[in-house]
C-alpha cells in the first residue's frame, strides 16, 4: 500500500501490521510498517491540532496509562520512581550538571526528581493542565505548548529530555532539529520511547492462540502489549511504534551524534500486590528477572532510551 512519504527514509510503501487498533472521530485507525525502514505508524496519520485535543485533563485522569494503571496520573507518580532513577542515572554518565529541558513533562514528577538531583530544570508540555499542577506541585518552570512553539534561544540547555514523548509526536523529525538548536554545543538528547511491539517477547507472543493468552495474563497487560485490543478502542496515543534502530535514524537526520541506547522493562504495578493471584505474582517476579537480563544484555524490550550528541 501507498501512503505518506516515511519521515525516516522517505518511502511510500507499507504493509499492514494491525488493524483498527486505535479510533478517533468515529473513524478506525491501522498501524502499518514501513518497507524501507520497519518505522511502524498509525494510519490514517492526525494533524497536530487533532493531537493536541488529545491531552485535555481527562487523558491524565484516565487515559494516559491505556488501561495499565488504575488511578490518575498524579495518584500514579510514586510508582515512577524507580524509572526515573534508571534514566537519570544513564542521564548523569553523560551530563552531571546543568541546564535541564524536558519535553512533555506532564505534571513535572521527573523535572521535580532531576532538580533534587542538581540540576537546573525547565519543562515544555502542550496541556495547560498537566503545566499548572507542574507549577503548583514543584514550582518549576513550565511553557504551554510544543516546542516549536515556545521558541528558545539557541544553545540555551545541556540536556533536553523526551520521556516517553516521541511516539505521540506527528512530526518527529522536526521535533529532534528543534532539540539540537536548543541544545548547547555538546549537549545531550536522551529520548525515551516504549518499544513494546519491537519486543522479543512481543514477537514471540503473537505466534500464541489469542485464547490461550487471555486464559493466562491480565488484559491490561495484553492491551498494553497491543496483544488485545478488544473493545472499545482507545486514541491514538502513540501515533509511532520505534525500535532503537528507528531512533537512532531519527537522532541522525536530525544533525546528533549517536551515543547508544540502553533498554529496559517496566514492571506492571498491579501484579505487584500482597492479595494477587499466584499466576500473579509468578507473573510479577517473571517480569522482575527478565529486567534483569533486559538490563544486563541490553536487548530490545519494553522501553529504550536513545542519546544523541550536539558536535
Amino acid at each position: 500500500m501507498k501512503s505518506d512519504p516515511c519521515c525516516l527514509c522517505g518511502s511510500e510503501q507499507y504493509r499492514p501490521y494491525m488493524r483498527k487498533v486505535y479510533a478517533l472521530g468515529g473513524r478506525p485507525l491501522d498501524l502499518v510498517r514501513c518497507r524501507g525502514c520497519g518505522l511502524i505508524r498509525v494510519e490514517p496519520m492526525p494533524g497536530a491540532e487533532e493531537v493536541r485535543g488529545l491531552y485535555t485533563e481527562a487523558y491524565f485522569d484516565r487515559d494516559f496509562s491505556c488501561g495499565v494503571r488504575k488511578g490518575t496520573y498524579l495518584e500514579s507518580e510514586a510508582m515512577r520512581v524507580e524509572e526515573y532513577r534508571e534514566v537519570l542515572s544513564v542521564i548523569r554518565s553523560y551530563r552531571p550538571f546543568g541546564r535541564l529541558l524536558e519535553v512533555g513533562c506532564a505534571a513535572g514528577s521527573f523535572l521535580n526528581y532531576a532538580q533534587r538531583s542538581g540540576y537546573q530544570v525547565e519543562g515544555v508540555d502542550i496541556s495547560a493542565w498537566a503545566a499548572e499542577m507542574a507549577r503548583e506541585q514543584f514550582a518549576v518552570p513550565v511553557h504551554v505548548g510544543r516546542l516549536m512553539e515556545v521558541n528558545f534561544p539557541d544553545e540555551t540547555f545541556d540536556v533536553i529530555f523526551f520521556g516517553d514523548l516521541l511516539e505521540h509526536e506527528p512530526d518527529p523529525v522536526e521535533l529532534c532539529r528543534e532539540a539540537r538548536r536548543a541544545l548547547k554545543p555538546g549537549g545531550l538528547l536522551a529520548v525515551k520511547t516504549p518499544t513494546y511491539v519491537n519486543s522479543f517477547y512481543f514477537r514471540l507472543a503473537r505466534h500464541v492462540p489469542k485464547a490461550l493468552l487471555l486464559g493466562i495474563f491480565d488484559l491490561r497487560l495484553l492491551r498494553a502489549m497491543k496483544l488485545a485490543h478488544e473493545g472499545p478502542n482507545l486514541p491514538p496515543y502513540h501515533l509511532f511504534e520505534y525500535s532503537h534502530q528507528n531512533l537512532e535514524m531519527l537522532c541522525e537526520k536530525a544533525g546528533l551524534r549517536v551515543l547508544g541506547h540502553r533498554t529496559s522493562l517496566l514492571v506492571p504495578e498491579f501484579l505487584d500486590r500482597w492479595n494477587a493471584p499466584l499466576l500473579d505474582r509468578v507473573v510479577f517476579f517473571g517480569f522482575r528477572a527478565m529486567k534483569a537480563l533486559v538490563m544486563k544484555l541490553n536487548l530490545p524490550a519494553g522501553h529504550v532510551l536513545v542519546l544523541g550528541a550536539k558536535e
